[in-house]
């Protein structure tokens, strides 16, 4: 096999070599793991005796340095004299980027680390890239949609991406509840700090005709049901859980409210729209005399059958 000495170590005969052709390298065709740990190399006859074989430079060099029983942690990570810095991926690595890099937490499972080390690794630009931007690189290559978010239902999942795409105090997303009779709003809350997420539930009988923002929510009488920093663990936890409540089994029905001008938005004709048939029931004027002529009818409904009844008896 024509191939190129790396590396040699004299006390064991072991060598570090790359197959190659016509005199460059690698060479990946016909060899699928062109870097290989050579042990009882000799030079005369140019071959060896077993060989472990490498797709990864870096790799082949971790083996290398075992197999020459060096210390490892010696060398410092680095692959030759000249180089001062060498970049190494590990799986806690990417653990790390589905945590805190992507434009969503994605849970790290082990088949969503599987998958994302696989996107990579397909990725033929990765390793020059990864050396350039680091996270960023991981963060462009993983296809967020193809993994697991531990999500029961697509309104769920739609809810947990847009509550990470909320930084911003003048946006809010209004939803109707599953009965139509309040309404959820998803902003950034009065007394904020960095990062910080509220859900607000706001019955339909406590919006009038005025303006409402969000800090007016809880002094009309709305309550806070959710309420997390966004990228601690607790909070990632506590919106994928509330992500899978029925509280958000309706927000394929939501609406956008922002205000251009940095203010806080108006929500309160979203908050109509959305309970528009609840506060339609609530508001309707009832006329005292059309009440008490129904009750006399049925009261009077009520006599007639029971002597009808008498009557069918005898």
């Amino acid at each position: 096999m024509e191939h190129i000495v790396l590396e040699y170590d004299e006390s064991t005969r072991t060598a570090l070599v790359v197959a190659t052709s016509n005199k460059r390298e690698p060479v990946l065709s016909g060899h699928a793991s062109p870097y290989i740990v050579a042990d009882g190399y000799d030079f005369e006859s140019r071959s060896w005796g077993a060989g472990h074989y490498f797709t990864d430079i870096a790799a082949a060099k971790i083996d290398y340095e075992r197999s020459c029983r060096h210390s490892y942690p010696l060398a410092e990570g680095k692959l030759r004299d000249d180089e001062f810095c060498t970049i190494r991926w590990c799986r806690e690595d990417v653990a790390t980027a589905l945590s805190e890099y992507l434009s969503y937490p994605i849970p790290a499972t082990k088949k969503n680390i599987d998958d994302v080390v696989g996107q990579l690794m397909a990725h033929g630009s990765f390793q020059d890239r990864s050396i350039e931007n680091g996270w960023e690189t991981i963060s462009a290559i993983i296809d967020e949609d193809a993994l697991d978010l531990g999500l029961s239902t697509k309104q769920g999942v739609d809810f947990y991406k847009d509550a990470f795409g909320h930084w911003n105090s003048t946006e809010a997303i209004v939803w109707p509840s599953s009965e139509g009779d309040a309404a959820f709003v998803m902003a950034v809350p009065a007394d904020s700090e960095d990062g910080d997420l509220a859900v607000y539930k706001i019955d339909a009988c406590l919006i009038g005709d005025d303006e409402i923002t969000v800090d007016d929510i809880e002094r009309l009488g709305g309550k806070r049901e959710l309420c997390v920093y966004k990228h601690g663990f607790d909070g990632i936890e506590a919106i994928r859980n509330f992500a899978n409540r029925v509280a958000v089994d309706r927000f394929d029905e939501r609406f956008g409210v922002n205000n251009l001008y940095g203010d806080l938005p108006d929500l309160a004709p979203t908050l109509r729209k959305v309970t528009e048939g609840a506060r339609t029931t609530v508001q309707t004027p009832r006329d005292p005399q059309a009440i008490a002529a129904a009750a006399l009818s049925a009261a009077e409904g009520g006599a007639k059958g029971a002597v009808d009844h008498v009557g069918n008896k005898h």
